[in-house]
């Protein structure tokens, strides 16, 4: 039975209703707004992310840009003067390095790789860039215009990433650098010395004998029966998630090229001892240093 309603009471069902449409009508717009400002907000933080990330990724490619035409420009360098009498086993080193480079870089280009892989290859260009200055440098050919005053040469540097080995790896590299001065004429040798003991300490720390024979029973190993170095190498790789052969090869020349100029200077035969300037040795410092960054890359799980 329908109720009957005076006017008055009619009216204030009436006005309810309406209050109650329009209650409703706002909570609808507001969601709308609120959600409207969401999306606005995702779709900011989007492309502020995105800028910031095409910005990094052009400041990257840059730099990788940079790499690949220093390393050119250095190989030219080192052609251009006839061959040497001194650092003719570096020299080679140096050229069978940048061809590793070219060709693990020729290897991936057009496949994706990870972006572990992606870096060790880009690191790779600056290696064989720096290894290349380096031996110009030594034939008097390097870059007097950029040399740091003697305190900046022996500077602290690389602390970070030898930290995560231990602090005797960071007191070592100290010590290296504190020899390197003009006034010294051991100092290219004493800082070869100390420098592949902390390159070295840096791949077995990071890939100790156990664990590379436990992950590969039938990995190449020396006469002493231990894993070889490049079984350490692949050892690494593969525990990043990497399985590519040029890049294992780009490694191993890598560590070849930087062993073989710490064996230059100890083994007496490079016929400069003493005369080291500051331009020479700011440039095996650069080697030395790029070399630690690319081992610390190389070991991080």
């Amino acid at each position: 039975m329908v109720r009957k309603m005076t006017p008055a009471q009619f009216r204030a069902a009436m006005n309810k209703q309406q209050r109650q449409q329009k209650q409703a009508i706002d909570n609808h717009n507001r969601e709308v707004r609120r959600h409207n400002a969401a999306v606005k907000k995702t779709v900011k933080l989007y492309n502020r992310d995105m800028r910031t990330y095409n910005a990094k990724a052009r400041a990257h490619n840059a730099r990788v840009e940079n790499q690949r035409r220093r390393l050119n420009q250095e190989i030219q360098r080192l052609n251009s003067r006839p061959a040497a009498t001194t650092f003719v086993t570096y020299r080679s080193s140096v050229e069978t390095l940048a061809q590793a480079y070219a060709a693990t870089e020729a290897s991936v280009s057009g496949r994706t790789i990870s972006s572990a892989g992606r870096e060790l290859v880009d690191r790779g260009s600056e290696e064989a860039a720096n290894s290349a200055y380096l031996l110009n440098a030594m034939h008097g050919d390097g870059a007097p215009e950029d040399d740091p005053t003697e305190n900046q040469l022996r500077g602290p540097s690389m602390q970070t990433e030898l930290l995560r080995f231990g602090p005797d790896l960071v007191d070592r590299w100290t010590g290296a650098l504190f020899s390197l001065s003009p006034r010294n004429p051991d100092a290219a040798r004493h800082f070869c010395t100390s420098a592949r003991e902390v390159l070295i300490a840096m791949i077995d720390g990071a890939a100790p004998d156990s664990r590379v024979a436990e992950a590969d029973p039938s990995c190449s190993r020396t006469d002493r029966g231990v894993p070889t170095r490049r079984a350490k190498v692949g050892y690494l790789l593969r525990r990043k998630g990497i399985d590519e052969k040029s890049i294992e090869d780009l490694v191993e020349q890598d560590m070849d090229n930087v062993l073989s100029l710490f064996r230059e200077f100890n083994d007496g035969t490079h016929g400069h001892a003493g005369k080291f300037t500051i331009t020479q040795l700011n440039a095996l410092r650069i080697r030395v240093e790029s070399a630690i960054g690319f081992i610390y890359a190389l070991c991080q799980a």
